[in-house]
């Protein structure tokens, strides 16, 4: 019995081990870093660690944002969608639901804009 017991128990931490190490990179990991809108991509956004986002049209700044990424954005909340946040320096937000971003490294961000509901995507490679 105590040979099965430590078995499981060095099964668990095995599992615990490597498990984490083959997880996914969360959203805000992955939307670090430039992304082009691909409708005009002369409109650029930029994306850094610190939680700003900044906004650029034919290289010229325009504007900075904070932004978050989670389950909820102004009116709009549920467990299995994430929402990216972004708020000026008004205290305005702008929410967009995260369709996806970099799957399968394909270099993609994909966001429904919530106010009219138009798709928006965005790529990290021109």
């Amino acid at each position: 019995m105590k040979k099965l017991s430590l078995i499981l128990i060095l099964l668990f931490q095995i599992h615990t081990t490597f498990g984490y190490s083959q997880s996914v990179d969360p959203s805000s990991k992955k939307i670090i870093g430039t992304w082009y809108n691909n409708a005009n991509r002369s409109i650029k956004w930029m994306f850094t660690q610190d939680g700003k986002v900044y906004s650029y049209n034919k290289d010229i700044f325009a504007v900075t944002y904070k932004y978050t990424i989670s389950h909820s954005c102004g009116n709009n909340s549920d467990d299995t969608i994430e929402y990216l946040t972004l708020m000026d320096k008004d205290g305005d937000e702008f929410c967009f639901k995260i369709n996806g971003i970099d799957e399968n490294k394909n270099g993609i961000l994909s966001m429904t804009n919530m106010s009219n509901m138009e798709a928006l995507t965005f790529v990290n490679k021109i």
